[in-house]
């Protein structure tokens, strides 16, 4: 093995360790002893490089850590661990040290002050914003609203695919720039979400839970000078969330055309943040004959705002032409009958908050 190349496989031993918590002259006195074996202190510091001032005290810390050994006498003698147990060390380590950071945030957490919910907040990088969007994706509990080109959602494939895999109720459109991506992404969801296309470009949106949302704006809509970082506008404020998802509605869910046949899709129990999806899909049963069942979780209107779970049967559904109306009427099994709404109703009579529609078979 040529020298040049013996000089990269040590540069790319002693980065990895260092990655994994050692000090630069730790590293390079730890990468020194698997090649010297066993070694003293000159040796370890004429090989290493590392000054003979500090050699001592590096190979002292080594030793606290458990990743040499020594034995005594005149000079006294250092080896290298087994690097196997060496990296395991140095991982459980990391890792402890991950568990202890995380517990100590979330004791922070709870401690924090409100000021940092319910706000916008700008996110910039196209790695950062790729990250973001898997959080909030993987943080559904019930509900998700995607909306984005086709090859960026195949970045998110694994990601939207383990949420519907948990029975997250996804709602998907497809922005169609590359005929392979797309019918990729149809093929594979086409059974699990309902699916819309559409050829025009848009920003990038995604809304968990109707709780948090994100809208994206990539470097192919920009005009005029190209920004050096893409943005997005994460968005927590419940008043302003709605006008996040009216734009999703009515500017890309609408104007869509579904690819997906919802016979398959409705024939099993579905949960919804997004009450006018749930609207539609109960409109789409009873149209078929289709008894519906439904466990709504949500709060009278000029109750004590208590939360409260309302189960019945749906005997009717609402649609204005302008589809700015729109509700379920159901019948609880002792007789009572109510207008449900989606949040922030006021004409109806209950305002759901979660909305499982349960066909009957």
């Amino acid at each position: 093995m040529s020298e040049n190349t013996l000089g990269k496989i040590r540069g790319k031993i002693i980065g990895k360790l260092m990655e994994l918590g050692l000090s630069q002259n730790e590293a390079r006195a730890y990468e020194a002893l698997l090649e010297l074996d066993v070694a003293a202190p000159l040796d370890i510091a004429t090989f290493s490089g590392i000054p003979i001032s500090r050699i001592y005290f590096i190979l002292s810390e080594l030793e606290k850590k458990g990743l040499v050994e020594t034995q005594g006498g005149r000079p006294k003698l250092y080896r290298a661990i087994d690097p196997e147990k060496a990296l395991y060390i140095l991982t459980e380590k990391y890792f402890k040290a991950k568990e202890e950071a995380l517990h100590f945030i979330s004791r922070l957490s709870t401690e924090k002050r409100s000021v940092g919910k319910g706000s916008f907040w700008t996110i910039r990088g196209r790695k950062s914003i790729i990250e973001r969007i898997k959080d909030i994706i993987e943080d559904a509990s019930y509900s998700l609203a995607a909306a984005s080109i086709d090859t960026f959602l195949t970045t998110l494939n694994k990601n939207i695919w383990n949420a519907v895999q948990r029975g997250v109720n996804t709602s998907m459109v497809i922005y169609s720039t590359n005929e392979s991506a797309t019918t990729s992404l149809v093929n594979k969801f086409k059974n699990n979400a309902m699916i819309r296309i559409r050829s025009v470009m848009a920003p990038s949106v995604f809304i968990a839970d109707d709780r948090i949302g994100i809208a994206y704006i990539p470097e192919y809509l920009y005009r005029g000078r190209k920004e050096k970082r893409e943005t997005a506008l994460l968005i927590e404020n419940e008043e302003f969330l709605p006008i996040l998802g009216t734009y999703y509605r009515y500017f890309l869910w609408y104007p869509s055309k579904p690819v997906t046949s919802p016979e398959d899709l409705l024939s099993r129990p579905r949960t919804y943040c997004l009450y006018y999806r749930a609207v539609e899909d109960a409109k789409f049963l009873l149209s078929r004959g289709i008894k519906v069942k439904v466990k709504a979780t949500g709060r009278f209107i000029g109750d004590d705002r208590k939360e409260t779970t309302l189960e019945g049967w749906i005997t009717d559904v609402y649609e204005s032409p302008d589809k700015i109306v729109y509700n379920i009427t159901v019948v609880t099994d002792d007789g009572r009958k109510y207008v449900l709404g989606g949040r922030r109703c006021v004409l109806e009579d209950f305002e759901t908050e979660r909305i499982t529609l349960i066909p009957s078979q």
